[in-house]
């Protein structure tokens, strides 16, 4: 069984166990992966779920329990449905919505199909998409931002970026430590920079998303600056990057190997961000491709 057969039969079983019509969704998501939901038509549209099968399929694939994943999925919905409605009005005002701007990293080449359909700022090989923060009674959520948007709200895209550039760092607040403990930047981190390959972890306080830090003002010129080095910066998937000092990665190619090895063995495709290893230069203060 493939996940469409496995939604199609969900789909069913979903409706006729809820007595609702239930759709099959497939949105395309980073990189170009489609995924696969059903959405529980309710009275209220704005209230109406969207359960995502891809957990639920690979649990049911572990354990071959139809009847359960099927309890999974009916206890998922009863807990997640919304009792309060979306205020669409909130949205389609621009001035309500503008300190909930932010923007996430992704790769450029891979998503060229839903380049074409938003906003978005080309960065290296990679390209800032624009979101805003919601909330649906207690869920937590955000909204892709789409060229429509910017049209209803009478705005030029350069409006959006520059509200997304500065909430970026306020609501997604920077996090870099050592891989295996945390640290502020005033610690003394002498230590761990004498170890053969000391390396540390930026991403945001909760490391969703997290890749997009490395965009932040003065993250990576205060941190070379600290350590007193150049940076080596290895990407290890849209919600976090790794951080080398440049003395103790002469190798570049290696960790471009290392790169490309992971990304390709072990990551799940939504969240490859690049097979290239960067460069930061405390001298020229820039962020390139090595």
């Amino acid at each position: 069984m493939n996940i469409k057969d496995f939604a199609d039969r969900m789909k069913t079983v979903i409706s006729d166990t809820l007595k609702k019509e239930v759709r099959i969704v497939n949105p395309l998501n980073s990189n170009g992966v489609h995924l696969y939901g059903l959405s529980i038509v309710e009275p209220n549209p704005n209230t109406s779920p969207v359960i995502y099968l891809e957990s639920f399929f690979e649990r049911f694939l572990d354990t071959d329990n139809w009847a359960g994943t099927v309890k999974d999925i009916l206890e998922f919905y009863h807990n997640n449905r919304g009792e309060d409605s979306f205020d669409i009005k909130w949205f389609r005002n621009f001035n309500q919505i503008r300190e909930n701007l932010f923007y996430r990293l992704i790769n450029y080449e891979k998503n060229q199909e839903l380049l074409s359909m938003v906003p978005h700022t080309r960065f290296l090989d990679l390209a800032k998409l624009y979101y805003a923060d919601c909330k649906i009674g207690e869920t937590a959520g955000s909204i892709l931002i789409y060229h429509r948007h910017v049209k209803e709200w009478n705005i030029t895209e350069d409006e959006l970026i520059t509200a997304a550039e500065e909430n970026t760092p306020r609501l997604y607040p920077a996090n870099l430590h050592p891989i295996f403990n945390t640290l502020g930047f005033d610690d003394d981190i002498s230590l761990i920079l004498k170890m053969p390959f000391p390396m540390f972890v930026l991403s945001n306080t909760g490391n969703q998303n997290g890749a997009a830090v490395v965009c932040y003002k003065d993250i990576l010129e205060r941190f070379s600056q600290k350590i007193e080095d150049d940076l080596v910066i290895l990407p290890s998937s849209v919600h976090e990057t790794m951080l080398l000092p440049l003395q103790k990665s002469n190798n570049i190619e290696s960790l471009r190997k290392m790169v490309y090895d992971i990304n390709h063995a072990t990551l799940d495709q939504s969240q490859f961000l690049s097979d290239n290893v960067y460069l930061y230069s405390r001298k020229d203060r820039q962020l390139m491709i090595a």
